[in-house]
């Protein structure tokens, strides 16, 4: 390891399936810069989130937390305190002289007024990003107008471009209407975090086919539209109506039209090949910024992370979306890349369970700075650097939404087993809220402790995922197994203590409105 600190690039895709991967086992996408990446770093093949939903996950990838501590969700009305982001990985960087900069799309609220409060913009030393969803061609939304100084129209090459001047700046790259971006200091150490919108449907499904959009974007994957297979759980909709994955007085089968493209097997293929084209658009750049960094003389002293937000659903057990607690939804691809590692290092698969909360703590150790308590996560350093240290064998996620007819819903899972437990849907009579410290009605649930306390499950799964691994089987019921079940219903109450913590003081301020669409 050199003496000095070394630079970051921490790259988030959005909605991004740990199986869209090359080198996690796609048949036919194509990834051959990701791939080149684990190749030269380390890939995580049991990498995995603790809240599948944008706001929350993205929330624990910087803080460092489980969303049960940092309470930012879509419907708790609460933005993350400053106190709060203080203690979040790019903020220690930066206290620790580093160059902060934001490319992309920010779905986390941050200060009084959340996403109109500009405090992300005035904490950034470089910000080129835009608040809630992009688009596909995102500068010609109302939110993409900071990108209009852009000559690329899809919006990956958009945010190539803010990257290319982050690292290589020109005083003529200005945002529309805006003094000039900062240059970056050449003798500062940098942390760059870039974020797509991408493969997530407000990305693909914008997408137009115009021509004047690459080729890539166009008719990639297209002749192989035959090759992509469903899923072994696929149910049409009709068929998912007549036997619903969950009881209707859990889950309504009602979704977002966003997902209603996992109705039909014709539309869920053609959305398979926009995000087949459009991560095999994120690769490319991924391999144009790996060759500028040589360029620049950067690439030994810059460390990438890629990951994402959460996974999705495509039609599996006839459901469509997130924010649920199935392998589809928590399952993630998590490449760490770190060119001081020693040669024989490089390359490795780990297949220890690691988590989103982990990677706050790991930039940190990467980068020779204290980890903060308030961080729950565990660094990954001893597993990059080759260690095999003492590491958890289980873990707990949580689906706190409580809107968009989604169920609340806790989960434990270890390598043979997994315990979901549900409960009662309050969107229609409560006002709900993550830290109870305020509401407009007296009946509101303060779900960061009620479920770990009196609140009682309306119905609980359980799978054995050696011999179920697509999670068919619910054994809750069958008196075999019910030894298997108490001793998880403990544990997910102990993991669950764990991950609510103790608060040293106001995480969330509140909001005076419930965020949009995840």
């Amino acid at each position: 390891m050199s003496a000095h600190r070394p630079n970051i690039i921490y790259i988030l895709s959005d909605d991004h399936r740990a199986d869209y991967v090359g080198c996690m086992g796609h048949p036919i996408l194509r990834t051959p810069h990701l791939d080149q990446l684990a190749r030269d770093g380390v890939l995580f093949t049991q990498a995995f989130c603790t809240s599948p939903a944008c706001t929350p996950s993205r929330a624990c990838h910087y803080t460092g937390q489980w969303e049960r501590k940092h309470g930012v969700n879509f419907n708790s009305n609460s933005s993350l305190a400053p106190a709060a982001w203080e203690n979040s990985f790019p903020m220690r960087l930066k206290e620790a002289g580093y160059f902060l900069g934001w490319v992309g799309k920010n779905h986390m609220p941050v200060g009084e007024g959340g996403y109109q409060s500009g405090y992300l913009e005035s904490v950034f030393d470089y910000w080129y990003g835009n608040h809630g969803h992009s688009e596909f061609y995102v500068k010609e939304t109302p939110q993409g107008v900071g990108y209009r100084n852009a000559t690329s129209d899809t919006q990956v090459e958009i945010f190539a471009e803010g990257v290319n001047n982050f690292l290589n700046p020109q005083q003529s790259f200005t945002e529309s209407g805006r003094p000039p971006l900062p240059l970056r200091p050449h003798n500062q150490p940098f942390c760059l975090c870039l974020t797509f919108n991408l493969p997530h449907g407000v990305g693909t499904g914008t997408m137009q086919l115009r021509p004047t959009d690459d080729e890539l974007y166009r008719s990639a994957y297209r002749d192989q539209i035959g090759e992509l297979p469903l899923p072994k759980t696929y149910r049409t909709y009709d068929e998912s109506v007549h036997s619903p994955r969950l009881p209707h007085h859990v889950y309504s089968n009602r979704r977002i039209a966003q997902y209603d493209y996992v109705k039909l097997p014709g539309f869920l293929k053609e959305r398979q090949v926009r995000t087949c084209q459009v991560v095999t658009g994120i690769d490319r750049m991924i391999g144009h910024l790996r060759k500028t960094l040589t360029d620049m003389g950067l690439a030994d002293d810059t460390i990438i992370i890629y990951s994402t937000d959460h996974g999705l659903h495509h039609g599996e057990h006839g459901l469509g979306g997130k924010c649920f607690l199935y392998e589809e939804d928590l399952h993630i691809p998590l490449i760490v890349y770190d060119p001081r590692a020693q040669q024989g290092k490089r390359g490795q698969i780990r297949e220890e369970f690691v988590l989103v909360p982990d990677l706050a703590p790991t930039v940190l150790d990467l980068a020779g700075v204290d980890i903060p308590d308030s961080m729950q996560g565990q660094s990954l350093a001893p597993l990059i650097q080759g260690d095999t240290p003492r590491w958890r064998e289980d873990f707990f996620a949580e689906q706190l939404l409580d809107i968009q007819d989604y169920p609340r819903s806790e989960c434990v899972r270890n390598k043979e087993w997994k315990y979901i437990r549900y409960f009662r849907r309050s969107e229609d009579e409560t006002f709900y809220t993550l830290d109870g410290t305020y509401g407009t009605k007296d009946n509101y649930i303060d779900a960061l402790a009620s479920t770990l306390n009196d609140e009682r499950p309306i119905y609980e799964e359980l799978f054995h995922l050696d011999s179920d691994p697509n999670e068919e089987t619910n054994l809750a019921g069958n008196p075999v197994y019910q030894h298997v079940l108490e001793a998880l219903r403990a544990r997910i109450h102990t993991l669950g203590k764990e991950a609510l913590g103790a608060s040293a003081g106001p995480l969330t301020i509140p909001l005076d409105r419930r965020y949009e669409s995840e």
